[in-house]
């Protein structure tokens, strides 16, 4: 239903959740807006693994404690660091759910998603199902990925690009 990491650079705490047939993505995406929701609400067709969002949860987590974030709060911080772009806005309505998103990963920062099972009107559903709803050409479009990298080690390749994202 959801898994939890440690973010090796901080020792924050990450904890993503899955859900399917979201009913309320609108409802769900204002209150992340009006700060009601302190979660980080995840276009899940971009994500092929949970492991990519716990790198750009790092990320985030470490130039939060460095006060060197390009982003307001940690939950903007990690959409951005999902993308490859450094263009702030352009990330973050790539990576964040759209009001038509059926399917979303709910990731929250040291805390449990009691709230977001509340508040997500669908099914939770296991992460091992997560890459049947990647949408791979979007992904080679977004990170501009050559063939070989799609069908060799996808996850491999996105985790690279997104942790060397600063240093191109």
């Amino acid at each position: 239903m959801q898994v939890e990491y440690e973010l090796g650079s901080t020792g924050d705490r990450l904890i993503v959740g899955y859900a399917s047939n979201v009913k309320n993505t609108p409802a769900i995406r204002q209150a992340v807006l009006d700060g009601k929701f302190d979660a980080v609400v995840v276009k899940s067709s971009l994500v092929p693994d949970p492991l990519i969002l716990a790198v750009a949860a790092n990320k985030a987590s470490l130039y939060k404690t460095r006060d060197c974030m390009r982003t307001r709060s940690i939950q903007t911080e990690i959409l951005y660091n999902l993308s490859f772009s450094t263009n702030i806005s352009h990330s973050l309505k790539t990576f964040g759910a759209a009001d038509d998103d059926r399917q979303i990963l709910v990731c929250a920062i040291n805390k449990d998603l009691k709230e977001a099972k509340g508040l997500v009107e669908g099914d939770w559903i296991s992460l091992e199902s997560l890459h049947k709803d990647c949408d791979l050409k979007a992904l080679q479009k977004l990170y501009k990925l050559k063939d070989e990298e799609v069908k060799n080690n996808l996850v491999n390749s996105l985790i690279t690009k997104i942790a060397a994202k600063d240093s191109l």
